[in-house]
């Protein structure tokens, strides 16, 4: 990605964790610990600030986009669907579900970081440790859900790979790939379900419904990325020339700042579609258990995932087949996923009251749609939030404190 000589580097925050025009990402990986990249004029350079780009005004109005929309929903559902059989029901779901419930949650968190430490220490020198892996897990999940439609936590991830070791390339890289796995295993998700709705569904009517309806949702996203990751790897030119088409047709009819929003896109398209391309073919060519082993490792986290909805399920007295729930709730997730509103918020709602609808009598559908939100998004998200702050806090510290003679 370099620029000729005399220019700058682009000012959008993910130029600093590229390697450079010509540079292969296996060389960027055993290049010596940067930490200084290019930040001015070619050839001048620049330490790494001490705390990620991260603009503090759009975490705080996802968050309070998040909280308030969120809360509004919760309050509403549960003010519709409470009745006398719901604190009857709620009286009998027990203290050891709330802890097998934050237990899942804590195990799904873990998952995911063990697949980013596999990804990390067994691809490079630099080494991180579970609680580095968790903590960056937590801190990206936070980043992700709030700023959804900027893609900001694979900078924010890269730059703590960075102050840990990791070579700019290749945290980048590690992050792109390993953020390509749950599209493939939707995929697979999304084929077996089909064929399932079709020849032997055994669940109830009300499951069988919710396929139909959601099955479709989930296939556009899904689709969408499984293509764009063939295209990717298969035809890079192809991914190229079709990324600068749209980025011209949106350009045309944009002007000023969002016009240089696009352009920005467009770069960062391409490099991190290169960036992508080759850390996985590096990493299947000579590590390719590596690959297997995340894989299984974030399928595993998933698995955690979806078992918090139905261990919900089982506390609100649900005794029917246990791979219906983890199937339905495997096709909502694209659609999770790939909503543009902070942590989901009226998506999720919307998705798991029918998901709860589909299994539960309806005086428990807001009480469980409340324990799913606290569970799986407020809890892990105030600390993710809080290591956030303090990083950022920590880092404007080290940036205003004086020099010593």
């Amino acid at each position: 990605m370099g620029a000729p000589a005399g220019e700058e580097w682009p000012r959008f925050p993910w130029a600093k964790h590229l390697p450079s025009r010509g540079e292969s990402l296996s060389d960027a990986a055993n290049r010596e610990p940067s930490g200084i990249r290019p930040g001015g004029p070619i050839g001048v350079p620049e330490p790494l600030p001490d705390r990620p780009r991260v603009e503090g005004s759009k975490l705080r109005h996802g968050a309070a986009f998040f909280v308030i929309g969120s809360l509004a929903i919760l309050a509403v559902t549960v003010w519709l669907t409470t009745g006398e059989e719901t604190w009857q029901g709620v009286a009998r779901f027990g203290i050891w579900m709330l802890v097998a419930l934050f237990g899942l949650a804590a195990l799904r968190t873990v998952l995911e970081a063990l697949s980013l430490l596999v990804l990390v220490n067994e691809t490079q020198e630099a080494k991180i440790s579970l609680r580095d892996a968790v903590a960056l897990t937590l801190e990206g999940f936070f980043i992700w859900q709030l700023i959804p439609v900027s893609a900001a936590g694979v900078p924010y991830q890269a730059f703590l790979l960075t102050r840990k070791g990791v070579r700019a390339g290749w945290a980048t890289a590690v992050v792109v790939v390993k953020g390509f796995i749950p599209p493939v295993f939707f995929f697979c998700v999304l084929v077996a379900t089909t064929i399932l709705a079709f020849t032997g569904w055994t669940g109830s009517e009300a499951s069988l419904t919710f396929v139909k309806v959601v099955g479709p949702l989930s296939a556009v996203p899904t689709l969408v990325l499984v293509s764009i990751l063939i295209i990717m790897v298969k035809f890079p030119a192809r991914f190229d020339s079709i990324v600068d088409r749209l980025a011209a047709a949106v350009a045309r009819r944009m002007s000023g700042k969002a016009a240089e929003r696009v352009e920005e896109t467009r770069v960062l398209l391409e490099e991190e579609s290169h960036i992508f391309r080759e850390a996985l073919t590096t990493i299947w060519n000579r590590k390719r258990w590596v690959l297997f082993l995340a894989t299984a490792l974030i399928v595993f986290a998933f698995v955690a995932e979806f078992s918090v909805g139905l261990v919900i399920l089982w506390g609100f007295e649900y005794r029917g087949s246990i791979v219906d729930p983890l199937l339905l709730q495997s096709l909502l997730k694209p659609i999770l996923s790939a909503s543009p509103t902070p942590g989901s918020v009226a998506v999720g709602e919307g998705g798991y009251i029918g998901f709860f609808a589909a299994y539960l009598p309806s005086h428990f559908i807001g009480i469980a749609l409340v324990l799913w939100r606290i569970v799986l998004y407020f809890a892990p998200m105030f600390v993710g939030g809080l290591l956030v702050a303090k990083r950022l806090k920590g880092g404007r510290r080290r940036t205003l404190q004086p020099e010593s003679a």
